[in-house]
């Protein structure tokens, strides 16, 4: 009697195991999709131009504001007068102080070298500088958007010469060519590629009952030229059914 329910029991197992398909190729189901993009200019190295008054037009406490791609990177550079015995520094929240000593008798090129001398004196600060005259030239060492500067309390003149935020410089359009991954079920690495045809369809055909995950490669909207996986998990609930990975928007 034992041997019959052992028998009975390990027919049981092979013929539930038998049943039991693993994720992957070898069943009658296909998971299908598109591609479409937007190519996009990556971000440039911001550039900053600020153009300095004379010391006549500052106050004590004067300040103009100064950012760089790293928020633990924002500066304040405030102006002390050294007749006046008050605190200059506004002590902005978030924000890093840079003092400047001045004088009302000082040029506006004593105002640019003294402000100079104070930016770079500032350890890996995100930026190198450059002067000609009253022209302080601020350039971001990363190639990412920053945040305008601004002129703060003092009446120099800020301009951003050269912007670094990145843009997109195309409608939505059908990507060919584009490589499309899957990972069948727990897997850790994709287990199978396909291209996308002219019209930007992807099809991955002949796969089991189970879960999968498709993605694509695409740029980072941050323009640094780093690259970020987009992916969808899809699940194929029946045998010989067509399943949408819907539609991919890639930056390119």
């Amino acid at each position: 009697m034992k041997k019959i329910i052992y028998l009975i029991s390990f027919t049981a197992l092979v013929l539930s195991s038998a049943c039991h398909k693993i994720e992957g190729p070898g069943g009658t189901s296909a998971i299908r999709g598109n591609v479409t993009g937007h190519e996009l200019k990556n971000g440039s190295s911001e550039i900053t131009e600020v153009t300095c008054t004379h010391g006549a037009l500052l106050e004590h406490g004067d300040y103009w504001l100064l950012n760089t791609n790293n928020a633990t990177k924002y500066y304040y550079i405030y102006y002390r007068n050294p007749t006046w015995v008050s605190d200059a520094d506004p002590h902005l929240a978030g924000r890093i102080g840079i003092e400047v000593v001045f004088n009302y008798s000082d040029s506006n090129t004593e105002i640019a070298q003294n402000t100079l001398s104070a930016l770079n004196a500032i350890t890996n600060s995100g930026y190198t500088t450059g002067l000609q005259q009253d022209i302080i030239t601020i350039q971001n060492t990363e190639l990412a958007p920053v945040p305008d500067a601004d002129n703060g309390s003092t009446s120099f003149n800020i301009d951003i010469s050269q912007q670094g935020k990145a843009s997109i410089t195309s409608s939505t359009i059908p990507i060919a060519n584009e490589r499309v991954y899957i990972i069948y079920g727990k897997n850790a690495y994709s287990s199978k590629d396909v291209r996308t045809n002219a019209n930007g369809e992807f099809s991955f055909e002949g796969l089991q009952v189970g879960k999968y995950t498709v993605y694509v490669n695409s740029l980072h909207a941050n323009g640094t030229g780093a690259t970020v996986q987009l992916d969808k998990e899809i699940v194929i609930e029946s045998e010989e059914s067509i399943n949408s990975a819907g539609t991919f928007d890639i930056l390119y």
